[in-house]
């Protein structure tokens, strides 16, 4: 089991090397090189590549989609830090010093699905603001008013609490829900709606596995378990695959 894993976990591609970008490309970067790589490698033109051409037309997909992104970071870094935790994407509250919150706004401005955030210090609540307002506002004019303000009154050293929610999250508590109440129909279409709109919110497809399990339809178990394991294999996620995975008679 461990080799053919490990066999797994070096065919995780990143979707980052497949455009020719680096991770913190911007997002007209990102679209410049996948127009560029398309020109070359689309099917009806001559020398056109048509496995390259749905390889970086997948990437673009993932990395044009700020949710999709998102998970996709995630995903990628649980992967390299060989982690993977239910935590890791459904977390919505984070702990930080005065120092590095102008550096977590901007990282939570950058994927713009959340649907927003609120910043507290020592367990009162100082900011509360939509992310579309905040979007509206811009996010030069979100930092130096009233983020610096705060961070002026409280000192650089002071320990805030930011909290933020986005729509996935949301959605997946839904569909468990509804898992835990029995409505299987119900959790299956939002485990797939979650897929559709972010296909490395890996919770998701474990919960979905688990679900066709519960059914009786092996078959479509096994195939998401797998998937999960080929690029989350570590932590709690890859455990739960496996031990469902191993369950599952004629694995």
């Amino acid at each position: 089991m461990q080799r053919a894993e490990t066999g797994r976990r070096l065919s995780m591609k990143n979707l980052y090397h497949t455009l020719g970008i680096k991770e913190d490309a911007g997002a007209e970067e990102i679209k410049k090189a996948f127009r560029m790589l398309a020109k070359q490698s689309h099917p009806d033109i001559s020398k056109g590549d048509s496995e390259k051409f749905r390889e970086i037309t997948h990437a673009y997909k993932i990395l044009s989609n700020p949710e999709a992104r998102k998970d996709y970071d995630r995903t990628l870094g649980n992967f390299h830090a060989q982690t993977g935790d239910f935590t890791n994407y459904t977390q919505n509250s984070y702990t930080v010093h005065g120092k590095d919150i102008i550096k977590l706004i901007k990282e939570i401005m950058r994927y713009g699905f959340f649907t927003d955030i609120k910043i507290s210090y020592k367990d009162k609540f100082l900011f509360s603001m939509s992310l579309p307002a905040a979007a509206g506002i811009t996010l030069i004019g979100l930092i130096k008013a009233p983020i610096l303000f705060l961070i002026g009154q409280a000192g650089l050293s002071a320990i805030f609490n930011i909290e933020v929610n986005n729509q996935i999250v949301i959605m997946f508590n839904e569909a468990v829900e509804y898992h835990n109440l029995g409505r299987i129909a119900a959790a299956e279409e939002l485990y797939k709606k979650i897929l559709e709109r972010s296909e490395y919110f890996i919770p998701a497809r474990l919960n979905l596995g688990i679900l066709y399990r519960q059914r009786g339809n092996d078959r479509m178990a096994v195939q998401c378990f797998r998937q999960v394991l080929e690029i989350s294999p570590y932590g709690s996620i890859g455990e739960a695959a496996r031990k469902n995975l191993s369950e599952i008679r004629g694995f």
